[in-house]
């Protein structure tokens, strides 16, 4: 016999820095009572995981729905939203209430959720949390932390009408018969935050264009847009950040992704690409996601995604880890080391794709790539 609690609520730890100042990772309180059992946990670690990395001393409320969505349809997201609100950066502007009230550094929408997830019931989930799905499998991990991506602001308001493409003209009978328990704002032809940092290949961003136009509803489907915010382009080394914008629009995955084609399956950034991968896992937003949720105004925790890109030979992901650590290197036949902080030798072996390191206990360990002067650190939660 098991009992199902209503709310849940995980991830509640911080870090004091030295001026006494204490920066709180976000905590979940996720409203599970559709979802049965057995993927409940999944949600609770795609909730740690985001916890682990934004910054918030306002609980974010999820409400999961685990509902028939029809076939090629995983999960789709609702983020609740404010704007002009007390300390917004931007005005005129939609935030996701997640990040509008780590912002506002208070509750913005008292007794509403603030992100709305469907999950499609009939899909072949995967529900361990060790990202070992098998064939045919969708991992329920990794598709809970893209749909909570969406959620806490990966998103913009984009929508495409004939030829004729706009920005904050969303309804929700766009998105019937699915709903939201919060009220649908009214949107005003205003972008959000997300929408502003969106440009062309000229480059010209694609909020000075007329809204609504079709000059916008071509750029929405040009297959030429791009991320222009430095943190974001941070992550992918100072690359082109390429979204997704296929020739046919599509609404809810065109201009709010990741593009397909640039980071596939296997690439460390390939969580917010539109298409999940049957068989394939990722339990960490990579360096790209991180960086863009960084410029739409989320503070990270100390220390989020610097070992990801300063290292010559291998990149690693996520940091912090709590079950699998993932590695792209240069090298393959380089051999590898993993310590603890006084130096004690936990693991050796030769390159591979990911190392096991669940049964570590939590605390700093250091990845030491042989001919390499500096380890790699990370963190095991």
């Amino acid at each position: 016999m098991c009992t199902i609690h209503r709310i849940i609520t995980i991830g509640l730890w911080c870090v004091l820095l030295p001026w006494g100042r204490s920066l709180h990772a976000a905590t979940f309180s996720f409203d599970l009572s559709s979802v049965p059992p057995i993927a409940q946990p999944a949600f609770l670690e795609a909730g740690n995981i985001w916890g682990g990395i934004l910054v918030s001393n306002v609980p974010i409320k999820v409400k999961v729905n685990w509902f028939p969505l029809g076939s090629g349809l995983l999960g789709i997201t609702f983020p609740n939203g404010r704007r002009d609100f007390p300390a917004a950066p931007v005005a005129q502007t939609w935030y996701a209430t997640a990040l509008a009230n780590s912002i506002a550094d208070m509750e913005l929408n008292p007794g509403e959720k603030d992100i709305e997830v469907y999950l499609n019931a009939t899909t072949n989930w995967y529900y361990g949390l060790d990202a070992a799905p098998g064939p045919g499998q969708y991992d329920l991990v990794t598709v809970a932390l893209h749909e909570l991506g969406h959620g806490l602001g990966f998103v913009g308001l984009a929508k495409k009408v004939g030829t004729e493409g706009s920005f904050g003209t969303l309804l929700a009978s766009d998105f019937a018969p699915l709903t939201t328990s919060f009220p649908w704002p009214q949107l005003d032809t205003l972008p959000g935050i997300f929408d502003r940092f969106l440009r062309n290949s000229t480059p010209q961003f694609l909020v000075d264009l007329p809204n609504p136009s079709v000059l916008l509803g071509s750029a929405f489907t040009s297959n030429q847009i791009y991320w222009e915010g430095p943190h974001g382009l941070a992550g992918s080394i100072g690359s082109p950040v390429r979204m997704y914008a296929p020739a046919t629009f599509a609404l809810g995955s065109s201009c709010v992704h990741l593009n397909e084609s640039t980071y596939p399956a296997g690439n460390p950034n390939e969580l917010m690409t539109p298409n999940g991968t049957p068989g394939m896992a990722n339990h960490w937003p990579g360096p790209i996601a991180i960086g863009i949720m960084q410029d739409i105004g989320w503070t990270l925790m100390p220390g989020i995604g610097m070992d990801e890109l300063d290292h010559k030979t291998i990149r690693i992901w996520p940091n912090p880890v709590q079950h699998v650590l993932n590695l792209e290197w240069s090298t393959p036949a380089m051999h590898l080391s993993i310590t603890d902080a006084q130096g004690c030798l936990m693991w050796s072996g030769n390159g591979r794709p990911s190392i096991v390191v669940g049964h570590l206990a939590a605390g700093l360990y250091l990845l030491q790539v042989a001919g390499e002067a500096h380890p790699v650190r990370f963190i095991k939660n």
